[in-house]
């Protein structure tokens, strides 16, 4: 057996198993930075916009 044959064979046992599903929540379009503030700060979605410092600590509330 090469290693493209033992590839599929590992391939198509995990087709089979189904081990969770996905659930994303609908979102409403809010505010919105223009394009040239987007570009600088990384995202269109000021909810977002948050420093890595406030990430990392875990005091983000998403507002």
């Amino acid at each position: 057996m090469n290693y493209s044959e033992c590839d599929r064979n590992n391939m198509s046992d995990s087709v089979k198993e189904r081990v969770g599903y996905a659930y994303v929540p609908f979102q409403k379009l809010g505010r919105v930075y223009t394009p040239e503030k987007a570009m600088v700060q990384g995202t269109i979605f000021p909810e977002l916009d948050i420093g890595i410092g406030e990430y990392e600590r875990g005091i983000y509330d998403g507002k």
